[in-house]
């Protein structure tokens, strides 16, 4: 009893040694297991990140007892798709919710953070190895609150690897090897990049007969781990091998030369069943042959190099060299890549220069994903500012790595990576200007109503405020729309009560005329867009109407409120005009003018008939029009019933050299489908005066 009583304070007084990072380690794990729950996944550009994605395929397979290497190749090592596959096994134990995905995304994000907590945990022990318990907890502190962490589970598998790589460093470390190899095997049967961390360890071990005996249980464990799926499926294995020697290069410094500006697409899932449809080794522009070799010799010279290899921090800066390396000799760069350089980065770097390391790469991803792909729709500018920056930094990263290991170069290259880093963020607020310009552009662009701008624009003497019919169009264009004047959204009726939104119309157009841009192309607010037009024509003057891509612009100016004037003029036998009004008698030009009018009918016109308003100077001659159908075109003429009084108003604009004098206001009607003209054809309605 005394003696369990002993061990367990031996135990608490261990625990609060490292009292700071277990607090942190809790508000970690706090952070990280309840993120998945609210984050919603892929953010607000796609619904779902796209790896997770292709992992639900797989999982969706497995439901027909359909499975990699059995069945089908996978362009990833077994390990791999088979623990995607278990996990999506796991979610079918929970009901489907509305959408589908969200059991198997929530466990993946879920397994994904508790690989994050050992690589934590792993990083914190690492540093311990040549830093002060403050240095690592600084150290894994920095690496747990990193985005980049958590933007890899949020997502994609890179936290397994990842979790491989750290292990194998701090089993080879720790000098237990047979441990190291063991989780070097596994971890290349996950991805590739776990294996960097044999050569460390190889150095590290004294006597070439352990070194071999270390080698060849890395080699036996690696093929007893593949041996199950080579019997099931050989020609799927060797499948997988072609498909990574052969898949063409992307968003890497070699993809940049060979122009291949895009994200590393893989064969869809249907063509996998066929270990014949891997394809022919991808052609590229460059010496890859060559280039290869140039960076096995680059590596061969490091490794050959005088290095205290017992020494845990070289060993560790080794390893990160030799990752970093890897990733600018491969063929392609995918944005979760950067979980790799993170241990490197927050393990040996000065905190400043590590923060600014963390904070560049993870804009750096984001960049990459979503913004490049989905915001900028693949702007090849942008794709290549990207990967030469990244490069640049990775470059920059391996000097600092070959610094601690080398320190004679470090006067020669220290001045490099300071300048290279401050280049690096120089170029972001620039690049950042620029982007957002493209990405408003390429929208506008892009979007079917954008002809209403480019309409409005052409009539730049008229300054009239742009009204949109609704919230989405409102949205969509306002940037296009604001260098041309005010930019305003009309009230709905949903929110705002129907005096208010009347008033607000009414103050509006006492001001001058207005443009209505509306979008009858869109199915969701097409119906709503109508209504709105209808609406804003029964309280205004509609002066024109003209169709633009999806769009329409319809120009209002404000409706008479003065006495009505009497008239009585019958046309066809069918309708009676009774009333006008002037929105007023004395007008400038440039400035708009409404023709309201009263139509009584006295039996359901024949036809539909147009309307049409004409200003006409002194000599007879017609300076200014007006000719649509009725409450523009809301109530053709063939639908009033006998007895039906019909208020319609016509706007003109007049001509902005208009001379001053007296001019006279016809109207009339002619049949809209022939237009001939209805008896008794125009009438004068009254006189109005052009002030100078």
């Amino acid at each position: 009893m005394i003696s369990s009583t002993l061990r367990f304070r031996q135990y608490g007084a261990r625990l609060r040694q490292h009292q700071p990072f277990l607090l942190m380690l809790v508000v970690f794990l706090t952070f990280h297991l309840l993120l998945p729950f609210v984050f919603r996944n892929g953010s607000y550009f796609v619904e779902q990140a796209p790896d997770i994605a292709d992992y639900l395929r797989w999982g969706m397979l497995a439901d027909s007892h359909l499975y990699p290497f059995v069945n089908y190749w996978s362009e990833y090592p077994p390990l791999f798709a088979w623990s995607i596959i278990g996990l999506y096994r796991l979610s079918l134990l929970l009901p489907a919710w509305i959408d589908q995905r969200l059991w198997f995304s929530l466990i993946m994000q879920l397994v994904m953070t508790l690989f994050d907590l050992g690589s934590v945990i792993l990083v914190y022990a690492i540093a311990q190895r040549f830093s002060p318990r403050s240095r690592a907890t600084r150290a894994a502190a920095l690496f747990a609150a990193s985005f980049i962490l958590a933007y890899g589970a949020s997502g994609w598998y890179e936290p397994v690897p990842l979790f491989f790589l750290l292990l194998t460093l701090y089993l080879t470390l720790s000098d237990r090897y047979a441990w190291s190899a063991a989780t070097a095997a596994i971890g290349l049967m996950t991805k590739i990049v776990p294996i960097l961390i044999v050569p460390i360890a190889v150095q590290r071990l004294s006597g070439w007969r352990r070194r071999a005996g270390y080698l060849a249980l890395v080699a036996a464990l690696s093929i007893g781990l593949l041996l199950p799926f080579v019997i099931t499926g050989k020609d799927y294995v060797l499948a997988f091998v072609r498909a990574t020697l052969n898949r063409p290069s992307w968003l890497s410094i070699w993809a940049l030369f060979d122009g291949n500006l895009t994200f590393g697409a893989s064969v869809p899932i249907i063509d996998r069943f066929s270990p014949q449809n891997v394809g022919a080794a991808s052609a590229s522009a460059l010496p890859l042959p060559l280039i290869t070799l140039v960076f096995a010799m680059l590596f061969i010279v490091l490794y050959t190099r005088h290095i205290d290899w017992r020494d845990a921090r070289h060993s560790t800066a080794f390893a990160g060299l030799t990752v970093i390396l890897f990733l600018l000799w491969s063929k392609g760069f995918s944005g979760q890549f950067t979980v790799y350089v993170l241990p490197c980065v927050v393990l040996l770097l000065p905190n400043w220069r590590a923060a600014l390391y963390l904070a560049l790469l993870s804009m750096l991803w984001v960049a990459e994903w979503p913004l490049a792909f989905l915001i900028l729709d693949g702007q090849t500018w942008f794709l290549a500012w990207l990967i030469i920056i990244r490069t640049i930094v990775l470059v920059t990263l391996a000097l600092e790595m070959a610094v601690m290991l080398f320190p004679r170069i470090t006067h020669y290259v220290s001045l490099v990576i300071r300048y290279s880093l401050l280049m690096c963020w120089l170029t972001v607020p620039v690049v950042g200007v620029a982007a957002v310009n493209g990405y408003i552009q390429a929208r506008v662009a892009a979007d079917p109503a954008r002809p209403a701008i480019d309409l409005v624009r052409e009539q730049k003497h008229d300054v009239a405020p742009l009204v949109f019919a609704d919230t989405k169009l409102y949205r969509r264009l306002y940037a296009a729309a604001q260098p041309l004047g005010e930019v305003l959204l009309l009230p709905g009726s949903k929110n705002v009560p129907e005096d208010v939104r009347v008033k607000w119309l009414n103050d509006l157009t006492a001001r001058g005329s207005l443009w209505l841009i509306a979008d009858e192309g869109d199915p969701a607010t097409r119906d709503e867009n109508v209504k709105t037009e209808q609406w804003v024509t029964d309280h205004a003057c509609p002066i024109d109407s003209t169709p633009a891509g999806t769009g329409r612009v319809t120009r209002f100016t404000a409706a008479p409120n003065g006495e009505a004037q009497t008239i009585n003029a019958t046309f066809n036998d069918e309708l009676t005009l009774s009333q006008f009004r002037l929105t007023q008698s004395t007008v400038k030009p440039g400035e708009p003018l409404c023709v309201e009018v009263n139509w009584n009918t006295l039996k359901t016109p024949a036809a539909d008939y147009t309307v049409y308003v004409h200003v006409v100077d002194p000599n007879g001659q017609v300076v200014a029009q007006n000719d649509r159908q009725p409450q523009g075109g809301f109530a053709p003429t063939s639908s009033w019933q006998p007895g039906t009084g019909i208020i319609d108003r016509h706007g003109v604009i007049l001509p902005a050299n208009l001379a001053a004098g007296e001019y006279s206001i016809r109207v009339g009607l002619y049949r809209s489908d022939d237009q001939s003209p209805v008896s008794p054809g125009a009438i004068n309605l009254t006189q109005f005066t052009v002030a100078p």
